[in-house]
This record gives structure tokens, C-alpha cells and sequence, in this order.
């Protein structure tokens, strides 16, 4: 009968910078328009455009996953947003419009922009944003996303026509010299390298190398009896209850290995996991939509406010059944060590060639003796009993 089990593994390893891109397996957020979850804000205007443009704190939702809310402002002038179609991260540089700020200089306006998201609504109450300056939340939101569009369009307000004040003052203090930029925090990943692995019964399976940027990771999946899931030293991951295995890690590491044990005498089979973490969605983070089978894309946001989102991936390990090793049958009684005298059979000798002188010591044997057999019998006897020690020993050590 399958055990089920529920495993709770603190990741190992912080330095994973330089291997990420090459592990194969990526688990990713994709999110969609949700209106119910949308702020507006006042109308504004920009300089070179006709135009008034309406702003809004555009509410999200993350698909495949919890009922996660998300919000973010537009980082793409003029483009419309559909709400029928998800959006997925992708990094800075690969922006769809080749004209982009982003394009250009990617991390100084990545920088620029994650700092506005820090440090304006929502991460802050508008009136905790500029002390003395007595904002209301629409407010709050025309002025941030006129600052977000001043760097990734190269857009400018224009004072005059918006004709709000408080509005104009929160976008120069956003783009001002106040604003020095701030690192993006790395984006919430799952990655399991390789996502399937094939072993024999009697070893472990593995290693599975799990990154992530998360503090834990949920390995779920039906196990056959007695197989169990190790940590990389081989100690089986501790039990917490019923449902659930919890490996120890050190605070604050963020790569694991883990392996799948089979016993000996397992038959063929295999074991499929469900890997699972509650990673944070951080501020700063791209998301572009495009259209199926449609090269061009429709929007790209910015999220504005951290959010909890689950992200998944899965894994597998099959095995084979163990090779049997057939033992030799025990002899009923113990062979004498002693070997028997011979029968001889008497041969006539032949005369001595004339001239020949020598002793019966020089004369050469002309049959073989019945010695040789005996000997090679008694080595093959010899190496039979040293390959049944091997591979004794060879199971035993497996």
C-alpha cells in the first residue's frame, strides 16, 4: 500500500546566481486582469500628447494558484490591456518594445522605478509619502504612475494642463534627486534539476537539486512502501506526523538535494512528487501579455506591492527490481583434503637408444599425469568459493 506523504524541506545553499539559468525545470507565475482588485486614479496629462490618459493601480490575480491578489501600474505607453489573456515575467532587458527605456538601460530603470514602487502608494499611505503634503489616494496613484511612465516611456508631465498640484509634487519628488534607484529583488522561482531520474532497487535515486528563492519546499507524492525520501548525507527526512516529513536545514539557505531511497527487495516501480513553495511576489517585477499565436505584444505592468503566490513544479524517479544472485548448493559432506593413491597401469620401458648413457632419472615420462586434473580441479574449486565470497560481500555492501 502507497504511503502518503507530505515533505517540508528548508533549502540549502544561498550562492545560486550562476546555475539557475541552466537548470531545465522552471515553475512560473503567470498572472491576469482582475478588475475587482483595481484602484483608480486622476486623469493626467503627459507633454507631446493630446490627450488626457487616466491612471489606475491595475488589479491582477495569479492563475493556478491561490485566490492571490496582485496590483501594478502600466510600464508601456500606448497600449491597451485585455483582460481576457495572462501575463507572464519576463526580465527587463527583453522588454517587447525594442524602443523602450527598458531596452536602453535596463537596470538603471529597473532601479529608478523599483525605488518609486518603495517609496509611493501602495507600499505607503499617501499622506506618509511627502510629510506636509496632504494626498488623497487617487492622487497618490496619478502621481506614481506618471513617474513610473517618466522612465520606462521617457514621458514628462505636464504641470499645466493636469493642473493638480499635490499630483505634481509627488512626481517630481518620484523623479527627483531624492529618487537614487534600488536593486529589484530576484523573482520567485522553483527549480528541480532533473525532473526525472531511473535507479535500480537497493540504492538511492537522485540527486534531485531543488533551487528556489523561497525559505521551504513541499514535496507531495504517493511513495510505495518503503521507499523513503534522504537528505544528501543519506538521513531520512524527519517525521513530523502522519502526513508530513520535514528535512533540517540551515536559516536562510536556498538550495537542496534530495533522494529517493529504495529497499532491496522493492519490486519495479516508481515514485511521482509535486514540488511546492509559498514564494513572495516582490515590487518591481515585469509582466508582459501578448495574444496566441501573436508575436506582438498588448501590455506590460510593473507589480507595485508584494504578494504571497504559490509556485509549483513536478519530479519523478522509477527504479528496476534488483538483479537475484543465485547461491551455489552446499555439498551434503565435507570432500577429503587427502587425495587417494592413483591406479598405475605398469608400462614396458623401451630400450635405451645405443650410445646413450644416462640414468632413469634423464628418462622423460610419455604419460600424462593424473596430477594436473586434480590441481586445476582443486583451483576452480578454490575460485568457485571466492566468488561466492564477492558476491556475498558485493550484496551485502548494496
Amino acid at each position: 500500500m502507497a504511503s502518503r506523504l507530505r515533505i517540508g524541506a528548508a533549502l540549502l545553499g544561498a550562492s545560486v546566481a550562476l546555475t539557475l539559468s541552466a537548470l531545465p525545470a522552471t515553475a512560473e507565475v503567470v498572472v491576469k486582469p482582475d478588475n475587482s482588485a483595481s484602484q483608480d486614479g486622476l486623469d493626467v496629462y503627459l507633454q507631446g500628447m493630446n490627450g488626457k490618459l487616466d491612471t489606475s493601480l491595475i488589479g491582477l490575480q495569479v492563475i493556478d494558484g491561490e485566490k492571490v491578489k496582485v496590483q501594478a501600474y502600466c510600464v508601456e505607453l500606448p497600449t491597451p490591456l485585455k483582460n481576457s489573456l495572462g501575463l507572464k515575467e519576463v526580465p527587463w532587458d527583453q522588454h517587447p518594445n525594442t524602443d523602450s527605456l527598458f531596452r536602453k538601460n535596463p537596470d538603471r530603470n529597473r532601479e529608478k522605478i523599483n525605488w518609486i514602487l518603495h517609496n509611493s502608494y501602495p507600499e505607503k499611505k499617501p499622506k506618509d509619502i511627502i510629510k506636509g503634503l496632504d494626498l488623497d489616494q487617487k492622487e497618490a496613484i496619478a502621481g506614481t504612475q506618471a513617474a513610473v511612465w517618466h522612465f520606462s516611456d521617457g514621458a514628462k508631465l505636464d504641470a499645466d494642463r493636469t493642473g493638480n498640484d499635490d499630483v505634481v509634487k509627488l512626481y517630481e519628488y518620484l523623479t527627483g534627486k531624492d529618487n537614487v534607484g534600488l536593486d529589484v529583488q530576484p523573482e520567485p522561482t522553483l527549480k528541480v534539476d532533473p525532473t526525472f531520474k531511473e535507479g535500480k532497487a537497493g540504492e538511492k535515486i537522485g540527486p534531485f537539486t531543488v533551487s528556489t528563492t523561497a525559505d521551504q519546499v513541499k514535496v507531495k507524492g504517493k511513495l510505495p512502501k518503503g521507499v523513503t525520501i534522504t537528505d544528501k548525507d543519506g538521513k531520512p527526512l524527519e517525521q513530523v506526523n502522519d502526513a508530513e516529513l520535514k528535512g533540517a536545514a540551515a536559516p536562510g539557505d536556498k538550495v537542496t538535494e534530495f533522494f529517493v531511497n529504495v529497499p532491496q527487495d522493492a519490486a519495479a516501480g516508481e515514485a511521482k512528487f509535486a514540488l511546492e513553495v509559498n514564494a513572495t511576489l516582490e515590487k518591481g517585477r515585469l509582466f508582459v501579455q501578448s495574444e496566441p499565436g501573436n508575436d506582438k505584444k498588448t501590455q506590460s505592468l510593473i507589480v507595485a506591492a508584494p504578494s504571497k503566490v504559490t509556485v509549483d513544479a513536478d519530479a519523478a524517479a522509477k527504479w528496476v527490481a534488483a538483479p537475484v544472485v543465485t547461491q551455489p548448493s552446499t555439498p551434503s559432506s565435507t570432500p577429503s583434503t587427502t587425495p587417494t593413491t592413483p591406479t598405475t597401469t605398469t608400462t614396458t620401458k623401451p630400450a635405451p637408444a645405443p650410445g646413450g648413457g644416462g640414468n632413469d632419472d634423464d628418462l622423460a615420462s610419455t604419460g600424462a599425469s593424473i596430477f594436473v586434473p586434480l590441481g586445476i580441479g582443486l583451483g576452480l574449486l578454490g575460485a568457485g568459493a571466492g566468488a561466492l565470497f564477492f558476491l556475498r560481500r558485493k550484496k551485502a555492501s548494496a
